[in-house]
């Protein structure tokens, strides 16, 4: 059997040997727990299941692991809990090497792109044989559990959000109950905005003391259509885009935006991501900056263990009622090798009991119609949930596409569009006149109407751009076949100028090795070395020579980790010419080179200089100065996005002392040069090694230049830089290779994986292309050209600076 068979790769074991080992280490930090009947002895069957969750999630599922063994002795669970964030990879990595679960939960975010690449098997034929009907399930969880007319998932739980109030605000504001929104009947639009204005309390400097509502991505999403407009021509696997010239859209954001933005008595997603007014969006009441909000079953529980008064009400209906929901589901994966008691375990938690359980633990609206009654008597007497059901009967399915581009393409122009309004919006209330600190009423009346037309005019200009990105990510998903040059011929040329690139530089290397050992005197260049370093050659072979070979391979073919590879030759990279991603990436990080590689450079010597002086406390400083190099990574994001807080930041709460208005170090204009900011603090690496190169100089050169009478800058330039070029050099090409492969603060920066690279961009770095490529969208093959052309971008630019090296690095032997 050859390489290449039926058009498909089949790498023989190679690509199954390095992922089977990715699967173990998965595994290995996985909760996994084994469910099994164990009176019954006879021969079992494992069943292996995978979802995410925390400590409720695990419970919940624990609980119909047990039952469902207690009925079917013959099966047993190997139950794996992940993570939210690390969910997705670890289910990818376990396709690739065969140990994929049997059975693994789904939500409508994810579901498109993984039916979509064949990793979910059709349940239709399972479903009628066993007498399941999905009439007895809402049809709108069916939907976005059903792809190309064909069912893969059976639904588990709705996510819906409703709006949530605080009773004791609006008790405060003198608003009788008899007033209050109802859990029953929703609020017409302009009702809502009359009590979100009068539960809106601001400062005489016109700054808001308190947000008569909070928003959000469901609530942006959900009221945006209020009129009727709509972003593509389906919401479950998108085939067009509707935004071009879409006036009921367009008047939809108007609205919605101007009620956030001008007589602001909501606030914004993007000084609602900026602000650390709670946890999560979903318990935003916990703050007494908020009168309502918006909220899903499960959060109810936690605001009353909060000590939240609250009332709960449907979202407010426009002329054309519309919500949202996201489904989470169970599915079985494609090759299982149990297809029939994955069914069984899926039927099962999908059943009348459990869906019970749904509804009376709150964990979202149960999708089995005959079981919502339970989760209006739900086990914690919480009152309301009719809300949520009101909010049903008008809602549809998320967004739900084969591919996170097109998705993004929606949310990056919300997310742009909001940042930019949020700015005007806070230059203009922030050169409002004031006379005594106050606000005049009609001064403030003039900024609402102009802030009024700025946005109509803003959302009307940019809605083009929505069509125009919303288009090209539905297209680009579908390119049509290669062509034979772009298959066959492309790659093999590439291919031999690889082979023929690597052979001469390996070649000039040994001829610099040849001329290094001849001028040795008397010492004999043997094998018997080579033998020694076998241990780090046959690692370097299998963990990182392999995988290289393998991934130029895979770079030329369309794989998602879940089919087989299918060759498509040079496809992936004639692709990112055209990828604007790929172009963003490379600005993205070349700017960041360019910046940070200075700032390591001249503040690791400037520092490292400092303490080579005969000066009181320099341990003590060059331990204050080295310390922050200790964290780095996910540690250090976190610590930064928290710093960082346009509300709560310490950053700003020093420029408060200064009378500087606050900043938002996160948002499109200030998060890649928050992310410089970062590198200031961590030069303490870099200075550590100075200061031991540095300490080898010899201290006769610098006794000869006092001598000769030469001034400390004389002999920093003339002895210690010359003396130090090695180091610098090392320093310099070392930070090159990491600044190219900067990735950590984009994770952090953004509030889910799916939106790496927000907000608008700013921080996609060409690693973060990588990623999304690999883990957002399944495109293996295309994460493996990423990472090829990165390679050679590195190689390329190192190779340039230590040809460069040549002229300016001393490189004498110091006795």
């Amino acid at each position: 059997m050859g390489l290449w068979e039926d058009g498909d790769v089949k790498f023989a074991g190679v690509v199954k040997a390095f992922t089977l080992a990715m699967a173990a280490c998965s595994a290995c930090s996985s909760r996994a727990e084994i469910v099994e009947n164990r009176s019954f002895s006879g021969p079992k069957t494992t069943i292996r299941y995978a979802l995410w969750g925390g400590a409720d999630e695990v419970g919940t599922a624990r609980l119909f692991c047990q039952q469902f063994v207690k009925l079917h002795p013959e099966v047993r669970l190997d139950v794996a809990v992940y993570p939210w964030g690390q969910y997705w990879a670890k289910l990818q990595t376990q396709m690739a090497s065969g140990l994929a679960p049997d059975v693994m939960a789904f939500y409508s975010g994810s579901f498109g792109e993984w039916v979509a690449r064949g990793a979910l098997y059709p349940l239709d034929d399972l479903a009628k044989q066993s007498g399941f009907t999905v009439k007895d399930y809402y049809p709108q969880a069916i939907e976005n559990c059903s792809w190309d007319g064909k069912l893969f998932t059976i639904p588990t739980d709705i996510a819906i959000w409703s709006m949530v109030y605080s009773t004791d605000r609006l008790e405060e504001s003198g608003i009788p109950k008899s007033e209050w929104p109802r859990a029953d009947k929703a609020m017409t639009w302009d009702e809502f905005l009359k009590l979100s204005k009068r539960l809106t309390l601001r400062g005489a400097d016109g700054k808001i003391v308190q947000y008569g509502m909070s928003a959000g991505q469901e609530w942006d999403l959900a009221m945006c259509g209020m009129y009727g407009g709509s972003f593509v021509d389906r919401p479950v696997n998108p085939t067009k885009s509707t935004a071009a010239n879409n006036e009921a859209l367009i008047r939809g954001f108007t609205e919605l935006f101007q009620n956030q933005y001008a007589d602001s008595t909501t606030l914004g997603a993007a000084p609602l991501s900026a602000g650390a007014f709670t946890n999560n969006s979903d318990t935003i009441l916990i703050s007494p900056k908020f009168a309502m909000g918006t909220t899903g079953p499960w959060a109810l529980r936690q605001l009353r263990d909060a000590g939240v008064q609250f009332g709960v009400t449907p979202m407010p209906q426009g002329p054309h009622p519309h919500n949202l929901i996201s489904v989470n589901s169970a599915g079985i994966y494609a090759h299982s090798k149990h297809v029939k008691e994955a069914w069984e375990f899926v039927a099962f938690l999908t059943s009348g009991d459990r869906e019970k359980e749904v509804g009376l633990r709150m964990k979202g609206i149960p999708s089995l119609i005959s079981a919502t009654p339970y989760l209006i008597h739900n086990s914690y007497n919480i009152p309301g949930a009719e809300a949520f059901l009101e909010d049903l009967k008008i809602a549809e399915p998320t967004m739900t596409a084969d591919a996170t581009a097109i998705v993004s393409a929606r949310d990056n122009w919300l997310n742009s569009t909001d940042e930019a309004i949020e700015a005007e919006h806070d230059a203009r209330l922030g050169s409002l006149p004031k006379t005594n600190g106050k606000v005049s009423a009609a001064d403030y009346q003039k900024y609402v109407a102009a802030m009024n037309d700025f946005i109509a005019k803003t959302v009307r200009r940019r809605m083009p751009e929505m069509d125009a990105n919303l288009s090209k990510a539905i297209y680009e998903d579908h390119l049509p076949p290669p062509t034979p040059l772009v298959k066959f011929v492309l790659p093999l040329l590439a291919v031999l100028g690889l082979i023929g690139v690597g052979a001469v530089y390996v070649r000039g290397v040994g001829k610099t090795r040849q001329s290094e050992a001849a001028g040795l005197e008397g010492e004999k260049v043997g094998k018997t070395g080579y033998w020694f370093i076998s241990p780090w050659l046959i690692g370097f072979s299998c963990f990182v020579l392999g995988p290289i070979l393998a991934a130029v391979a895979l770079s030329f073919t369309d794989w998602n980790m879940i089919r087989s590879p299918h060759w498509i030759g040079f496809q992936n990279y004639l692709q990112m010419a055209t990828d604007k991603n790929f172009l963003i990436g490379l600005k993205v990080t070349f700017l960041y080179a360019l910046l940070v590689i200075p700032i390591s450079l001249l503040g690791g010597l400037f520092t490292a200089g400092l303490l080579t002086m005969k000066i009181r406390g320099t341990d003590l400083f060059k331990a204050i100065i080295y310390f922050p190099a200790l964290f780095t990574g996910a540690e250090t994001a976190v610590l930064w996005t928290n710093m960082l807080n346009k509300e709560h930041g310490v950053l700003n709460y020093i420029l408060s002392w200064l009378h500087i208005s606050p900043v938002d170090w996160m948002d499109a204009r200030h998060a890649f040069f928050s992310v410089i900011l970062m590198n200031v603090f961590w030069i303490g690496g870099a200075m550590i090694i100075y200061y031991a190169g540095m300490k080898q100089i010899p201290a006769a050169l610098y006794e000869a230049a006092e001598l000769d009478g030469a001034t400390v800058s004389r002999k920093f330039l003339s002895i210690t830089i010359p003396m130090l070029s090695p180091v610098i050099l090392f320093m310099v090409v070392m930070t090159t290779i990491g600044s190219f492969q900067v990735f950590t603060p984009a994770l952090f920066f953004t509030d889910s994986s799916a939106s790496i690279g927000s907000p608008d961009n700013s921080l996609r770095f060409y690693a973060v292309n990588i990623y999304d490529k690999a883990f957002n969208n399944l495109e293996m093959g295309g994460a493996c050209s990423y990472a090829i052309v990165l390679f050679l971008i590195i190689f390329a630019i190192t190779f340039v600076q230590l040809k460069l090296a040549n002229r300016f690095v001393h490189s004498e032997n110091i006795a």
